[in-house]
């Protein structure tokens, strides 16, 4: 039977706004209708293409995927580790070259083609453009070369990555909420299509590492700090969300650039900024739940402080900057106490930086002598810091101090020559979050190795231009004596005969297994006392080995297994204080959390089949004719048989 002309006209119309395939059907039967239909009609009809990413989660439906998803979608991608029998029952024999590989093979073929790289950007390019193409093979390849990989993926070359964006950008990675989507920014969010998101990073990109103002460009801070949650926690991917949340940049040069791929407008402040981020917070608890973790990246200092005491006690939230950063950096001061022969509460500490990451590390210290019976305000005395006008102190002008840093104001005279301030304070432990290069002069160094037998000296600015000094030249400046530790990788350094490979403060040894411990246990808030257990757990794997060699912490290869135990350490600690609501609490958490796990190895394409026993014979009876009415006359039917 044939459709008349009108309706099948208003069927083609009406399918703009259900779905493709109807048009498809309809263009089929009339292709003159079709032909009539709307521009979105014809569109949708002329193409078989399939969106990115139609396979969602890690649970695939073999019949919603057909077999040149395969190739296309990066999650069920091998390459040609497909085997023949893969191949052909997939219908993709004959679209790759006759050649079948094992991931080993593949691997090896990785390391060649990024060591054939000399600029770090193009080996950052290939890496991005590997995560676009195999998942698996992505993610396993960074976990096995971490130690190669990491200054690619994350600090340094991120920061460059970040700085270059708008020219290597390629395809969508995350979600840009944009300050022109207030009030709406839940309608943005359903967009993404994950639905069972766990970890969200997310920035505004005002502070990118030590490179200032990047505006949207800071997305790429996100992508990189989830590319780690994978690969060094084995957080599963579909479960991560990098954001960034453009609300302009004051970056005139940006704002210029013809490659800026942001809002050109000067950055949103005060109240709207604030209601935008009340409103940002809460569509992701009404579209992924009260226990999804949020971690702040890269806000201004004015803001991230700010945040975190706002949001911490009502949200899953934490910002790596300040408490992630201070986790790391008390791992390797704990560390330096096997090597000076002190106790924590035996140091003095100086600090070159009077921000979030300086704060935040203060803090944390605190925290730990009070846990070793220190009275509060007797280890905030321990404790001097500097900013760009000088020591803070008591006598600074009413309001040029923010809250956290009046704590460590002391109730001297004002002194504004850092050097000056290192002699009257004789500090064991000159730690720089500045971002200002070369501020830890020779003299400065040379100075804390005539006040201490051993030194301990943490450049941390990062990317590598801007730490406070080199390895090398805190190695020359105390006769070897130093101990040192940077949140940049430095290359080793010979001196006297010796050569020291000092180790690098990474943030990465700190948030993927603190993140994992949270989201598996669906801990709702994130306390102090998690970053405190992360840095004894850190701590407590350094090596007598990693000492001798002039390092501070591990090897970025034995990332993993810290991630793991620092995970199993949040776990107990979630339950124990009773933030966790996943339940029952498992017995034995290192098996439940490894249960959990992202599997880095290709699994197999086939549909899983299996037998059914033989059905006995069982004898049937004759199939007879069924009257549906009784009396057709009656009724004005027919008997149907």
């Amino acid at each position: 039977m044939k459709l008349p002309e009108r309706l099948l006209a208003k069927i083609v119309k009406d399918s703009e706004s259900l779905h493709g395939n109807l048009s498809k059907i309809c263009a089929a039967s009339r292709p003159a209708a079709a032909a009539a239909a709307s521009p979105v009609a014809r569109q949708i009809t002329s193409t078989d293409s399939r969106h990115f990413h139609d396979v969602v989660g890690d649970v695939v439906c073999p019949s919603g995927v057909r077999g040149i998803d395969h190739l296309r979608d990066p999650r069920l991608n091998k390459g040609l580790a497909f085997t023949l029998e893969e191949r052909q029952t997939l219908g993709i024999h004959g679209l790759q070259p006759a050649r079948f590989k094992t991931q080993e093979e593949q691997l090896e073929l990785c390391k060649i083609a990024v060591s054939r790289y000399t600029e770090p950007l193009n080996k950052y390019l290939y890496l991005v453009d590997l995560q676009d193409r195999n998942e698996r093979l992505f993610y396993r390849f960074l976990a096995e070369n971490i130690e190669h990989l990491m200054p690619i993926v994350y600090t340094p070359t991120v920061g460059l990555a970040c700085q270059r964006f708008g020219l290597i950008y390629r395809r969508p990675r995350g979600l840009f909420i944009s300050f022109n989507d207030r009030g709406y920014v839940f309608d943005v969010i359903k967009n993404w299509p994950e639905s069972d998101v766990r970890a969200i990073c997310v920035t505004d990109g005002e502070r990118i590492l030590g490179l200032g103002d990047l505006g949207a460009n800071g997305m790429g801070i996100c992508v990189g700090k989830l590319a780690l949650y994978t690969a060094l926690a084995g957080i599963k991917p579909h479960r991560c969300l990098p954001i960034l949340l453009d609300v302009g940049t004051n970056n005139i040069d940006l704002l210029e650039d013809p490659l800026y791929v942001g809002l050109r407008q000067k950055r949103i402040v005060g109240k709207e900024y604030d209601d935008f981020l009340d409103e940002f917070m809460q569509a992701i608890v009404k579209r992924y739940g009260q226990n999804t973790l949020i971690q702040f990246e890269d806000f201004g200092n004015h803001n991230a402080f700010r945040f975190l005491d706002r949001y911490r006690d009502s949200y899953c939230t934490f910002n790596d900057d300040i408490q992630g950063t201070a986790s790391v950096a008390l791992a390797g001061i704990y560390a330096s106490t096997r090597i000076t022969g002190k106790s924590i509460t035996d140091y003095t500490f100086m600090f070159a930086g009077a921000g979030e990451a300086a704060i935040g590390i203060a803090d944390l210290i605190v925290n730990a002598m009070v846990a070793e019976g220190v009275p509060k305000e007797e280890a905030r005395q321990k404790i001097w810091m500097t900013d760009i006008n000088g020591l803070l102190t008591t006598t600074r002008q009413e309001g040029s101090l923010s809250d956290h840093q009046k704590n460590y104001a002391k109730e001297v005279a004002p002194m504004k020559n850092l050097q000056e301030i290192v002699e009257k304070v004789k500090p064991n432990v000159l730690i720089g979050a500045s971002a200002a290069a070369g501020i830890f002069t020779p003299e400065i160094l040379r100075l804390m190795a005539t006040n201490n037998e051993r030194p301990v000296v943490f450049a941390l600015s990062n990317p590598t231009h801007k730490a406070e000094c080199t390895a090398e030249q805190a190695y020359t400046n105390t006769e070897g004596r130093v101990i040192f530790s940077s949140g940049s990788p430095f290359p080793p350094v010979e001196y006297n005969g010796k050569t020291y490979n000092p180790g690098q403060g990474n943030n990465a040894y700190i948030f993927p297994g603190v993140a994992l411990g949270v989201i598996t246990t669906g801990t709702h808030h994130i306390s102090d006392d998690m970053f405190l257990i992360a840095a004894r757990e850190l701590a407590n794997f350094v090596d007598q080995s990693d000492l001798d060699r002039g390092s501070l912490y591990p090897s970025l290869n034995a990332v993993r297994e810290v991630s793991m135990r620092i995970a199993e350490s949040v776990t107990k600690c979630a339950y124990d204080k009773g933030l966790a609501s996943t339940y029952p609490e498992p017995s034995d958490k290192r098996k439940w959390l490894e249960d959990q796990l992202y599997n880095f190895n290709y699994q197999s394409s086939m549909p899983v089949t299996w037998p059914w026993p033989r059905m006995p014979y069982v004898k049937t009876r004759p199939l007879e004719p069924t009257i549906l009415f009784s009396d057709s006359k009656k009724n004005g039917g027919t008997n149907c048989k």
